[in-house]
């Protein structure tokens, strides 16, 4: 037997969070909202829906949302026409989103639990440094939602939080203390970030392959001096961020790291040739300095250039 669809109204963000949505379902769901900082809240939300319920989100929360759903008993999806795709939430999985004033829809049957950080996004990028500072911008090119970040610390952190806020919600008295409350909030972001690392890049393109291998040709066509970031971007007609994610899909490393690698690749060559000095090589490539090009031709090879030069 099908059951019937429930459909309940938009929903914006800021009164979910802020226990005002009076249009809910008795008993429906729980949400917990602590403020661990100016800009910086931590979210829960348990919910219960016995018949396949569907309710439009209105994010007006102004706030990068890292978020793990650490039970699921049933199902749980959310799109977003921006991207034009449903996206399966799934048990033990973390996503990022982020979308001012983005309207999406939200379709729940069975038992979810969740926490959520959510940071406003000066904060974050302060936060985050150069470690992730293309996360913003991937958000933009993604349609605000990144889904499938995984690692056993990044679900454990969530467990926790998970069951120190049901509790503080049924006992009060079992809260803990607000500096624990930040000190997780901030640790499961780190965890996202470093999940990210750890992530495979998403295939490139087919129509920003040739773009991309147009940027590698450029990249190496001079191994004394790499060009910026936004030069080579510009110049094989890609963004900044498109440019780095590709070169990670197609290549398998990062702009730079391509560049050192042949670079490197290079000054062995040159040293096994015997035809020039440790030092002229060196100048040749770029290096002002003779000993930080030895410690970077010993970081790729695990040896001296002076030691290989002597071995050939």
């Amino acid at each position: 037997m099908v059951q019937n669809l429930r459909l309940l109204p938009e929903i914006p963000v800021s009164r979910l969070i802020a226990g005002k949505e009076a249009a809910r379902p008795a008993d429906a769901w729980q949400v917990t909202l602590l403020r661990l900082q100016d800009g910086v809240e931590l979210v829960y939300w348990y919910g219960r829906f016995d018949q396949p319920t569907r309710f439009g989100l209105h994010d007006d929360s102004d706030r990068i949302h890292f978020s793990v759903t650490s039970r699921l008993d049933g199902m749980a999806r959310c799109s977003f026409p921006a991207d034009r795709r449903d996206h399966a939430i799934r048990a033990e999985t973390g996503c990022i989103s982020f979308g001012r004033g983005r309207h999406g829809s939200y379709h729940q049957q069975g038992m979810l639990e969740n926490v959520t950080v959510m940071v406003r996004p000066d904060i974050f990028a302060d936060w985050a440094g150069e470690d992730d500072d293309g996360l913003v911008g991937q958000l933009a090119t993604e349609g605000g939602f990144l889904a499938d970040h995984r690692g056993r610390e990044l679900t454990e952190t969530a467990h926790g939080l998970a069951r120190a806020l049901r509790l503080a919600g049924e006992m009060p008295s079992a809260a803990r203390h607000q500096l624990w409350y930040r000190a997780q909030g901030t640790a499961l972001i780190g965890l996202f970030l470093e999940a990210r690392r750890q992530k495979p890049a998403p295939p490139a393109a087919p129509a920003d392959r040739a773009r991309l291998r147009r940027a590698r040709d450029l990249l190496l066509a001079d191994l004394s001096c790499a060009p910026s970031l936004a030069d080579l971007a510009r110049a094989a007609g890609l963004s900044v961020t498109r440019l780095e994610r590709g070169f990670h899909a197609l290549f398998g490393t990062s702009v730079y790291g391509l560049f050192q690698q042949e670079r490197m690749a290079d000054a062995r060559r040159r040293l096994l040739d015997g035809e020039a000095s440790v030092t002229r090589i060196a100048a040749d490539l770029g290096y002002t300095n003779t000993s930080h090009f030895a410690a970077a031709f010993r970081k790729q090879h695990g040896v001296n250039p002076s030691t290989l030069k002597r071995r050939r």
